[in-house]
């Protein structure tokens, strides 16, 4: 081996399997390199590897230390102490890092080498900023640069650590707030490198000036600078800076509204620290991660996600980061109404941004303390919180902080339209300047907004019309289906807005265009997944470990749900136990498919619907109601016969709720056992229809009165959009006081307008191969005598069925033959998760079929029927994108899908099954043969809870 060359990565790996000093020692002797020079050039190695493997440099670092004096080479130590300070505070452990710095500047005047020994107030400088002690930085920069202009003269080398400290001063001054600062020192620093003929260093000075360039809201620039530092990474091969750049990259990708290249570049990132050990940076990561899961309104991922970055970076030291996660972690426990945590996290990081004199991040924490004002009711303090904040937040030194304060106040100043305006418009004049779609989209929705409520119609309507055009352009970039979900729910407002403007026009086309908003602002994602605009499918997880992680906790989650399905005797604490590990594994298992759609890509396709397909929807005969809530308050439109008309005066929302709370004490009266049931089902029966006539005097009876003008036939054809809460109303059982409104309607519902459209442009009419499983219990011990009663009903029709019972019906084989089947018929247990209903699950015999299971799957156009428990329940986000088994099915493929609103019997659900299947082996439709059997199950069984529970959905 040639004398004093580093070693091979081979060599190095020998070096390090030896664990004796003398084994080290003698190892270097026979390389040639136990002397001065060879471990200088070693720990020159080390530092090229600290960039991409801290790990790795500061056993090496620590292996140069100990020979050094075998080697007699006192000058070795104390480079090879500040090389292991310097892979401490790679790995975010500063104050030990802060230790060895001193000692190394402590070693360096022992050997009498005074420029090295001011060199390492670069170290110090870097850790003490990291640790919030940015005014000892500060002073050690500028004593760094008093001392090297007194040894100028001595060595050239004085120019470099010149130009570092005005680096490391820019990034002090950049934590503090204090941007024009840091840019001349940053120009300093720049100047310097070019003059030293170092162009590799300028990816340091590109990098930091894109973070200023970040927070004075000149993104685009930013981006840009980020790039450029990221190409002098690459060709120099430092991974560990391209992954910083990168994480970079992803907060100026989420600021423009890029969400997917953002998560792009986070998952990029993430892949390398976690391959280079890089603590300090993934805790970071994962609070950038965070940020954007907030931004996307994934709260609970959000959540998930700074719990693990606080407990990071509370260990780390880093108390600018730590303080930013508290901020975002504050704000999405106030989206969630986890008000008392929510506070405490936003005091504690105003108190660290105070203490450190970053009076910019402590602007942006006082205004989520203002909303979270706002949301206990308490607007004059929420104000007081925001012109504090817009004060302190100078125009020119922080233009985004401003522009958010103005921004705030225009909301909080409502209903003073004048002072709103005077907010709005201070905030619009800031975000000219700065370009940022996300701004852009929120001042425009806000400003038509303010004009509906000044009576400006066409400014409000074209205000509108843009913000919508940009809201759906954003989301258009989104190319994962829970993402996209979560992306409309804090911005139904918007749609609201532009309908009551719409209607305020008065004419037929507006109205047409009212019920198109209307229709866009509902179940868009699964709009998409029908169209093909988003995938589906979980993407790939790669073969990182991330594949295997999920399995573990999918297996961890199914033995819970088995555990809370057969719960028995255990006490309220156990259940509540499970309950919560249950959730706390759902949350995981979001975050990890969430950091697997980093991977993904997609293209710009987010187009609505057009409105001539919504104007042809129907078919002859068919009346479409679609409802709509705005605030409290109920409209619907009615379709039909290629005209559309504005149906009102139905009672106020918070009626309808109570009807409904009601209506769920009844049903929850039949767990009180048959014997109870039995002795007072009269009783029952009258005091369900007597809610139910409530309900329809509340929410159809102005409907009713077109009805009654004998505009429509009977049984008309009759399809339901609901909205928001009347997604509850089991309007097919609804009572006039005569009888229910099934007795005069085939009722189908859909999610929207869209849907039902795209479900009866699917084909597959005719059905040719089923599937039917069933699971039975003690609990459910009916529901195989139901299947074969089924499948005997579809074989005589014509099918070819494949049946499963029992111990045949596992998830395998119903995955696999799901894809194959025209209809599927499952009965088995159903388990509705009304706090996270992606996750509702069907129980089969060897685990449990999630609604998020049932989106990975590829469906043929036919009709799926769950004759499970509670399997038509879904959760409806702000959004108003249902999630449950419903848009599961319909997002798979299935045009069809009759579910259960309630616990549905098991002896009544055979009867109504039975019929159901004849009905359609006969040639009615869906909707007609499902209309047929209740009310031939209802001659037997006149309670509705026996003969109304089951919906269908989509094509009729």
């Amino acid at each position: 081996m040639a004398d004093g060359p580093p070693l091979d990565d081979s060599d190095l790996d020998a070096l390090f399997e030896l664990s004796e000093i003398q084994q080290q020692a003698a190892f270097l002797q026979t390389a040639s390199l136990l002397h001065a020079e060879g471990l200088s050039a070693l720990l020159d190695q080390a530092m090229q590897i600290a960039r991409g493997d801290p790990a790795r440099a500061r056993q090496l670092a620590s292996i140069c230390a100990q020979a050094s004096g075998q080697a007699e080479a006192p000058s070795i130590l104390p480079r090879a102490t500040y090389a292991r300070a310097q892979t401490h505070a790679i790995n975010g452990e500063f104050e030990k890092a802060l230790e060895l710095i001193q000692e190394a500047r402590s070693q360096y005047e022992t050997v009498n080498d005074p420029l090295a020994a001011v060199r390492t107030n670069l170290g110090k400088m870097h850790v003490l900023n990291e640790l919030g002690r940015q005014e000892e930085a500060l002073e050690a920069g500028e004593e760094t640069l008093r001392q090297a202009g007194l040894l100028a003269e001595q060595d050239p080398q004085t120019g470099l650590i010149a130009a570092l400290a005005y680096m490391n001063r820019g990034v002090c001054f950049e934590t503090l707030g204090r941007y024009e600062e840091a840019f001349r020192s940053y120009e300093a620093a720049e100047q310097g490198f070019i003059k030293l003929e170092m162009e590799d260093r300028l990816g340091d000075v590109y990098n930091n000036r894109g973070i200023v360039l970040v927070h004075l809201g000149r993104v685009g620039e930013a981006l840009q600078a980020f790039e450029a530092a990221l190409e002098i990474w690459q060709q120099q091969g430092l991974e560990l800076l391209q992954a910083q750049t990168l994480s970079n990259i992803g907060e100026a990708q989420l600021l423009l509204g890029n969400y997917t290249r953002s998560l792009n570049a986070y998952e990029a990132a993430r892949a390398i620290f976690e391959r280079l050990d890089a603590g300090a940076d993934h805790s970071i990561l994962l609070r950038k991660t965070a940020d954007a899961y907030l931004a996307l309104n994934l709260q609970p991922e959000a959540v998930s996600t700074y719990r693990q970055a606080v407990e990071m970076l509370a260990d780390s030291g880093m108390v600018d980061h730590s303080a930013r996660a508290h901020w975002g972690f504050g704000a999405a426990l106030t989206a969630l109404g986890q008000v008392r945590e929510a506070e405490e996290r936003l005091e504690k990081a105003a108190g660290l941004f105070r203490q450190a004199g970053n009076i910019p991040m402590l602007c942006s924490v006082l205004l989520e303390q203002a909303s979270l004002k706002d949301r206990l009711k308490d607007r004059l303090a929420a104000r007081l919180i925001a012109l504090q904040a817009m004060v302190m937040a100078h125009p020119e030194s922080w233009p985004l902080e401003n522009l958010y304060a103005n921004l705030r106040l225009s909301e909080l100043y409502l209903p003073d339209l004048e002072s709103a305006e005077i907010h709005l418009e201070s905030a619009a004049r800031m975000a000219r300047f700065l370009r940022l779609p996300t701004v852009d989209t929120r001042i425009l929705s806000r400003t038509g907004h303010l004009c509906r409520l000044q009576g400006r119609m066409d400014d409000a309507r074209e205000a509108l019309e843009q913000a919508l055009d940009k809201m759906e352009g954003l989301r258009g970039n989104l190319a994962h289906e829970a993402i996209r979900t979560s992306f409309l729910s804090d911005k139904a407002a918007v749609y609201d807005d532009l309908i009551q403007v719409l209607l305020a026009g008065g004419r037929e086309e507006d109205l047409w265009q009212a019920f198109a908003v209307s229709d866009r602002a509902k179940s868009r994602t699964l709009v998409d997944m029908q169209t093909g605009a988003v995938a589906h499918e979980q993407p790939d997880p790669g073969e990182d470990g991330l594949a295997g992680e999920l399995q573990n906790k999918h297996a961890e989650l199914s033995a819970i749900y088995n555990q809370l399905f057969e719960t028995g005797d255990a006490s309220q604490a156990r259940i509540q136990e499970m309950q919560n590990r249950a959730a706390s594994l759902e949350q995981e298992i979001s975050r990890l498919r969430l950091q697997s759609a980093g991977r993904q890509s997609a293209d710009p396709l987010d187009s609505p619907l057009p409105l001539e397909p919504l104007r042809s929807v129907l078919q002859d005969g068919e009346v479409l109601l679609a409802f709509h809530v705005l605030d409290d308050r109920i409209i619907a439109f009615l379709v039909q016969s290629g005209n559309v008309q504005l149906i009102k005066g139905f009672r106020p929302l918070a009626d309808i709720r109570e009807m409904l709370f009601r209506l769920g004490d009844q049903w929850e009266r039949f767990k009180a056992g048959p014997d109870f049931v039995n002795r007072n089902l009269a009783a029952l029966e009258r005091s369900t229809n007597h809610i139910l006539e409530d309900l329809y005097r509340a929410c159809f009876a102005p409907f009713d009165r077109v009805w009654e003008q004998g505009a429509l036939d009977e049984p008309a054809k009759l399809t339901i959009i609901p909205h928001g809460l009347l997604h509850q109303v089991p309007f097919h059982a609804l009572y006039d006081g005569n009888g229910y409104l099934v007795d005069r309607a085939e009722i189908a519902y859909a999610p929207s307008a869209a849907v039902y459209w795209l479900c009866r442009q699917r084909t597959g009419a005719t059905f040719q191969n089923g599937l039917v499983a069933a699971v039975a219990d003690t609990a459910i011990p009916l529901v195989e005598e139901e299947a074969r009663a089924v499948a005997a009903s579809l074989e005589e029709s014509g099918l070819a069925i494949e049946l499963h019972l029992g111990e045949a019906a596992t998830t395998a084989r119903i995955k696999a033959g799901a894809g194959n089947s025209d209809l599927l018929h499952l009965a088995c247990h159903g388990l509705f998760r009304s706090d996270n209903p992606i996750f509702s699950a069907l129980k089969l015999e060897d685990g449990w079929l999630t609604a998020a299971d049932i989106l990975d799957l590829r469906l043929k156009p036919g009709l799926i029927v769950l004759s499970a428990c509670e399997t038509g329940r879904s959760r409806v986000l702000q959004g108003e994108e249902l999630i449950g088994f419903p848009r599961a099915f319909l997002g798979a493929g299935a045009s069809s899908i009759l579910v259960s609103q309630w616990l549905a019997q098991d002896e009544p659900t055979t009867r109504l099954m039975t019929d159901l299947y004849r009905g359609i082996g006969s040639g009615e439709g869906l909707a007609a043969a499902l209309r047929h059997a209740q009310i031939r199950l209802r001659s037997t069984h006149p309670h509705p809870y026996y003969w109304a529970p089951f919906v269908l959905i989509g094509r009729r």
